[in-house]
This record gives C-alpha cells, sequence and structure tokens, in this order.
C-alpha cells in the first residue's frame, strides 16, 4: 500500500460538513490540535443549514445553529492551531436547504425539485450573493472562498432558462458558466483579496476550447474531488484543466464516502484514496503553476434530506492516517503507530473495524463514540443473523405466524434471543445517547438514535411480542385467541409498534419466563 509519491501541498484542509449536525465549539476545541499535530493546514467550512443567518436569510438555518459567538471562537482556535479556515456556501446546485423554503419554491430549476437554483432568474444571483455577503461578514482574513456548485443535476430546465437559450444562442455549459462566473465576478468585486474555489465536477468533461471560451480561469480555482480507490478521471482532465486553470485544487475524503448510512469510517478504504492521489499527483502536477492544496473531505450527509453518516468522532483515527498518508507523501507502520499513539489506542487503531473481533480500547476525545459505533455496527449485524436463522425462517415466517401454525418448541427460542437483544439494544440506547449529548446538540443525538437505534429497537420488538403472542396461543390463552381471525393480515409493522421504556420491556420480557416457562433457550443466532 506504500506510495513514492513526493507530493507538496500548500494547504491540507480538513473539511467540516456541518449540515443539520455541528458538533460542539468545546469539541472542536479539543481535536483541532490533533488536526494541525497531523498537518492540516486550514479548515474548509461547509456551515448549510448551520450559518446564523439573519433578516430575510434567518429561515434557512436549523434551530440549533452556530451563534456569533461560536463563529468568533472558531475562528481563533484555528488562528490559536495556524490553520486557515475557508468558508463553503453552495451557490448553485444543493440548495435544498434554500429551495425547501415556500419564499423560495419560485427560484427551483425544477418546480417539483428543490436541488437546483435557476441561474436565469435574477432574484437567484441576489439570493446566493445574500448570502455570501452574511458568511463574509463573519469572518476576517480570508483568502479564499468555496461557492460549491457541484452535482448541478437540474440545469437549463426551466421555460425560463430555454428562453434565455434561444435568445442569445447559450449551451447548457454556458448557462452554467454564466452563472458561476457571476457570482465570482461579486466576490471579486466586493472582496478583492478573496478567490473563489468551485468543484469541478459540472465541468469535467469540457473541451479545451469550450473552457477557454469560458474564461472561467479569469475568476475561480477548481477543486477536482475523487474519492474512490480506483479512479475513473478523464485520462486527459488534467491536460484539459492545465490549459485554462493556473492552479488547482484536489479533494479526497476521510469519512461520507463509502455509503449514506454508513456507521464505521473504513480507514484502508480512505487511506488508499489520498494514496492513490498522491500517485496521480506525482505524474499531473507539473502541468500547473501551483498545486494549492487538498481538501480531505468528511461528508455528514449526502444531501440536506439524507440521514448521517459517519460521525466525526467516529472518523478521527481515519482522519489522522489520511492526514499523515498527505504528510509524508506515503504510509508505513511508523506512522501508523504514531496516529495510534496520538489517539491513545491500546494497539494498533484497526485499519478495517468491520473486522474487529472485540471493540478497540482507546482513549481520545469522542472515543466512546468511535467504540459504540463499532458495538452498533456488530449489534445490527447480530439481529440481521437472527432474522435469517433457522428459528426465524423455519418456525416463525409470516406465513405460518398468520395462521397461528407455530410450534412452541421452536418458538420458545426465538422469543429468548429477541428479548436479549431487546436488552441489549436498550443499554447501547443509554450509553451512545450520553456519549452523543457530549459533543452534538440533542436535535443531533435525537437524530441518530431515531434513524438508527429506535427503529432497530422496534423492528426487534415486534419479533419479540409475535413471538410471545405465538406462546401464549399455544398455552390456549383466551386473550390472544381473536388474534387467529385475521390469519389472511401480516403482524404488525416495525414503524406500527411504539418503542416502550427500558422498564417496560424488561418486565414484559421477563413475564412470561416467570409463568413457569423454562430459561434454557436454544441460542438461534447463528452468529
Amino acid at each position: 500500500m506504500a506510495s513514492d509519491s513526493h507530493v507538496v501541498f500548500k494547504h491540507k484542509l480538513v473539511h467540516l460538513d456541518l449540515k443539520g449536525a455541528p458538533p460542539r465549539i468545546e469539541y472542536l476545541e479539543k481535536v483541532l490540535p490533533l488536526m494541525r499535530k497531523w498537518g492540516a493546514t486550514g479548515l474548509l467550512v461547509e456551515y448549510e443549514d448551520c450559518f446564523p443567518y439573519s433578516g430575510d436569510l434567518k429561515v434557512l438555518h436549523t434551530q440549533e445553529p452556530y451563534s456569533t459567538k461560536d463563529i468568533d471562537i472558531l475562528q481563533q482556535l484555528a488562528k490559536e492551531n495556524n490553520m486557515i479556515i475557508i468558508p463553503l456556501v453552495q451557490t448553485f446546485g444543493h440548495m435544498e436547504f434554500v429551495l425547501k423554503h415556500p419564499e423560495f419554491h419560485h427560484l427551483r430549476e425544477v418546480a417539483n425539485f428543490p436541488m437546483a437554483l435557476c441561474p436565469t432568474n435574477p432574484e437567484s444571483l441576489r439570493l446566493v450573493c445574500s448570502m455570501v455577503d452574511q458568511v463574509m461578514a463573519m469572518h476576517t482574513n480570508l483568502q479564499w472562498f468555496h461557492i460549491g456548485c457541484d452535482e448541478v443535476y437540474h440545469l437549463a430546465k426551466c421555460d425560463l432558462c430555454h428562453k434565455q437559450q434561444m435568445e442569445v444562442n447559450l449551451t447548457q455549459e454556458q448557462v452554467f458558466f454564466n452563472h458561476v462566473k457571476s457570482v465570482a465576478r461579486h466576490i471579486k468585486e466586493h472582496y478583492p483579496s478573496v478567490t473563489p474555489i468551485v468543484w469541478d465536477d459540472m465541468f469535467r468533461y469540457s473541451e479545451i476550447e469550450v473552457l477557454k471560451e469560458s474564461g472561467m480561469g479569469e475568476w475561480v480555482e477548481p477543486m477536482v474531488w475523487h474519492y474512490v480507490t480506483n479512479f475513473m478521471l478523464p485520462a486527459d482532465l488534467w491536460e484539459r484543466l492545465a490549459a485554462v486553470f493556473p492552479k488547482v485544487w484536489i479533494a479526497s475524503a476521510f469519512k461520507g464516502a463509502t455509503g449514506p448510512r454508513t456507521s464505521v469510517s473504513s480507514v484502508s478504504y480512505h487511506l488508499e484514496n489520498q494514496l492513490t492521489w498522491l500517485s496521480t499527483l506525482q505524474e499531473e502536477q507539473h502541468r500547473f503553476h501551483s498545486l494549492q492544496g487538498c481538501a480531505i473531505t468528511g461528508w455528514q450527509r449526502y444531501d440536506h434530506y439524507a440521514v448521517m453518516c459517519e460521525l466525526l468522532p467516529q472518523a478521527l483515527p481515519s482522519l489522522g492516517i489520511c492526514l499523515q498518508a498527505l504528510e509524508k507523501g506515503t504510509y508505513s507502520e511508523d506512522l501508523h503507530r504514531s496516529v495510534s499513539d496520538d489517539l491513545g489506542f491500546t494497539s494498533l487503531l484497526p485499519l478495517n473495524p468491520f473486522a474487529c473481533q472485540d471493540i478497540p480500547q482507546c482513549s481520545f476525545s469522542g472515543s466512546l463514540i468511535y467504540q459504540l459505533m463499532i458495538e452498533y455496527a456488530f449489534l445490527e449485524a447480530s439481529c440481521d443473523r437472527l432474522l435469517r436463522s433457522e428459528g426465524f425462517l423455519t418456525w416463525m415466517n409470516d406465513y405460518n405466524v398468520r395462521r397461528n401454525f407455530t410450534n412452541p418448541v421452536h418458538i420458545e427460542p426465538v422469543f429468548c434471543a429477541t428479548s436479549e437483544k431487546l436488552l441489549q439494544l436498550e443499554d447501547f440506547r443509554s450509553k451512545i445517547t450520553t456519549a452523543l449529548a457530549e459533543v452534538f446538540f440533542m436535535d443531533t443525538v435525537q437524530e441518530w438514535e431515531g434513524t438508527h437505534v429506535l427503529p432497530l429497537l422496534s423492528r426487534v420488538r415486534q419479533w419479540q411480542l409475535t413471538a410471545s403472542q405465538q406462546l401464549a396461543l399455544s398455552q390456549g390463552d383466551p386473550a390472544l385467541i381473536s388474534v387467529s381471525d385475521s390469519v389472511e393480515s401480516p403482524p404488525p409493522s416495525a414503524s406500527d409498534t411504539e418503542v416502550p421504556s427500558t422498564e417496560k420491556l424488561t418486565a414484559e420480557v421477563s413475564a412470561p419466563l416467570k409463568q413457569g416457562e423454562s430459561d434454557d433457550c436454544i441460542d438461534v443466532d447463528d452468529g
């Protein structure tokens, strides 16, 4: 996995994607020194709905955004750690957090979808410039400002854009370039010392002549993003970009790029992404006047409406390995050992946490979250194995349950196994709630619990309830005989079952065993 690349970045930025889940400033105060030690020279801060927009834009921010004081403290922390800050504000695509609001529906490129802004409506430019201005006003000494503009999938679709295209003979690419240049022009005119950065994907396949004619090289610096291990970039990309842009940025990933619901980061995968970038740049950096830097992205969500993927504390080991690989230009066991020591691991941190036999022992800020996320992965996998076990598939399948045609000698082990899982999940729920609350605000805690723990609890609760009903029916319990009157109806789904309290769960799980049933349950979990 080693690389002989010798690539020097002016800046190595850690991307803080705050979308609806900002870590407390107190937590960032603890981890920024580590980032700096590993080689980070700056933060790429994507505020999205966590910026304290005001006035007509107040509706854009979440219920618990960063305050003005928080942003002041963040800038001071960056300064103390010799790190720059580059704000990122989406100004074209990924505008869901803006266009979801009724007062901005008319600025959508496609009326039914909130992703992309209509670039032809003059109100659109006024809106994004106002957003940029408010963010600029709260930051000092900025050198760069990222204006986003990636994945503008709905482009030149509305009647207004079509009309403009017909009147002045514009291609889709030209519609895109015109809007980007308008936003960049606003920044250049009002903040002359600030250079706009833009994601590259919307012109990744544009021909050289088209790029030259666009004039983009005079207004922005591109940031080429790619988060996979086997690169699929166009073979001539660097030649075309270098013909227009003298300076270039690249973006790798340390989390949030391997699945929208992933809870645990694969360190080895993200490390390989860094090494592939180093190998690529060793061949291509000579084309440019300056390799400005690398932003190691840490996506929190795939878009505004997506659930959260890996949380920052869980991905801190991945970030450490990735930053050090870029800093050293390679990977080595010494590097691995050094980052492991920095994070208080009692042995080398696992590059593939999914292969862990036991929960790794470590002691860094947020390490309990790191450990609990691995525990959750184990719990979720064990629940899946339980559902696929012979006990379920053969003796408690939906068809038999709907007909109350079950054998209690096989249902009892299912009941015992689900009861045990319920207790494990409730114990996990208590621990993860406490751990998350130390790093995140309560809406983030509730969201993670509601999208991961509660649905799993609800499903297992339903399995346990179904098994309990079948056991009671086999004993002729008159209170449950009515269940047999609806044999063609499936049992309630997990979403129909409220997750009860720990006390209620414990009482209900324990009750059948107190009635004289055997506690010598067969293990139906094949894992």
